[in-house]
């Protein structure tokens, strides 16, 4: 069996060397990662001991089928970079190593790409940037931030607990919609095949009756003779609409109208809110920490935050900052944010402790946050089955109410 040799990284974020017996480089690769060891380098050696081969990295095969490059991919290889950065691994070095062991080929092509970029002389932020379908802009945002402040890894540590947390929150969202929107799907199209088919054919025999109707049934017959000889303009308007609305959010007004709108949501307004606010602390209390200016504090974390109309309020605040006004008072001025966010910071500014109240506002959120999830996914089953159960019964209505009268009248006519 070939012998290899590797370098690694441990649990203790210390590089260590060895070498292991196994089929392939592969196999290496994966006894490695069965020992919590990292690998940064695995080579065959021959049979004088030299070594033969090294990692390979992901190679561009235009005939492969490239995958979508998933939040999943991001947030592992965001752990793993914070991973190599502790151990003092240089960025270059890092990115290389993790392209190479990228389980998604046009992810791992992606990463050589920013390396390229970062050996010709550009930022890390910057040539992420160049990526934005891979790398979010809070993504971006937020290296940048630690560049600013001088500490990439502790910033990239709190940017994987954020977005670990959304890919949670958005998991057990769509976990609690799969079962209503499954009732919902099947209701649309029981409803549209009750308007194109049954509905008219009880509509002619109500016509030879020429009886009144009651309000549901007329609804039901005005839905269905719509659908039946306007059902190109509705497919016209729905699909010109829905494209409109993509045109416009992908604009930076359309933008601040939608974000806008989710803070204003009954029941997820106050889940985005509690997201933001969890975002806002934790990266204002890392780049405290590193000593970076108030000022431009705010103006990168504004573009951290997640939420334009939040970000806005921040710029606004730090020029009330700048006037000489504290921080607290500065964003309670903006009306936006909670009042225990701003009482707290308040309290961390007389104290001369705001960082470590900054640490308590992010972990207090986080529970918060937890908890909303947890209500969000009790209370959307109990509200769209009352929803559709409200939707059976004025259906059963328009269809068994003429019914009823029809019998009324043929009894009333036979005299029984």
């Amino acid at each position: 069996m070939p012998s290899f040799t590797y370098a690694a990284i441990n649990e203790q974020g210390r590089e260590v060397s060895g070498s292991i017996d196994a089929a392939d480089q592969s196999a290496a690769e994966r006894l490695l990662e069965g020992q919590d060891l990292m690998p940064l380098r695995v080579s065959q050696s021959d049979a004088k001991g030299k070594n033969t081969a090294k990692i390979a990295l992901p190679a561009t095969n235009a005939g492969a089928k490239r995958k979508k490059v998933s939040e999943r991919d991001i947030i592992d290889f965001t752990k793993q970079l914070v991973t190599l950065l502790k151990a003092g691994v240089p960025i270059l070095s890092s990115l290389e190593t993790l392209a190479g062991q990228a389980g998604n080929p046009a992810f791992g092509e992606t990463l050589i790409t920013v390396a390229t970029d970062i050996a010709a002389g550009n930022d890390f932020s910057a040539a992420l940037n160049k990526h934005p379908k891979v790398f979010s802009e809070l993504y971006c945002n937020a290296v940048r931030a630690g560049e600013v402040g001088g500490v990439l890894d502790e910033v990239l540590t709190r940017l994987t607990g954020v977005m670990q947390r959304d890919f949670e929150i958005r998991k057990s969202v769509k976990g609690a919609l799969r079962y209503p929107i499954i009732v919902v799907s099947g209701m649309v199209v029981a409803f549209l095949v009750l308007v194109s088919f049954v509905v008219p054919k009880f509509a002619k025999v109500f016509e030879q009756i020429n009886m009144e109707l009651p309000l549901p049934t007329k609804l039901l017959i005005g839905i269905a003779n719509i659908m039946q000889n306007y059902w190109w303009a509705i497919i016209i308007v729905v699909g010109g609409g829905v494209y409109f609305l993509k045109r416009y959010l992908a604009t930076e007004k359309g933008q601040y109208w939608w974000d806008g709108t989710l803070l204003k949501l009954p029941i997820f307004g106050p889940l985005v809110m509690k997201t933001a606010m969890t975002r806002f602390t934790k990266m204002f209390e890392t780049l405290s920490r590193s000593g970076l200016p108030i000022l431009q504090i705010f103006e990168v974390v504004s573009r951290t935050i997640g939420n334009k109309v939040l970000g806005d309020a921040l710029l606004k605040a730090s020029e009330g900052i700048e006037h000489g006004r504290g921080v607290a008072v500065s964003l309670a001025e903006t009306g936006l944010f909670p009042p225990l966010v701003v009482r707290m910071i308040a309290v961390g500014e007389d104290s001369g402790a705001i960082d470590e109240m900054l640490g308590n506002i992010g972990e207090y959120y986080d529970g918060e946050v937890q908890s909303t999830v947890e209500g969000l996914t009790g209370m959307i089953e109990p509200i769209l089955t009352v929803g559709m159960g409200a939707m059976v019964i004025v259906l059963a209505l328009a269809i068994f109410l003429p019914m009823w009268n029809m019998m009324s009248m043929a009894q009333q006519a036979t005299g029984h």
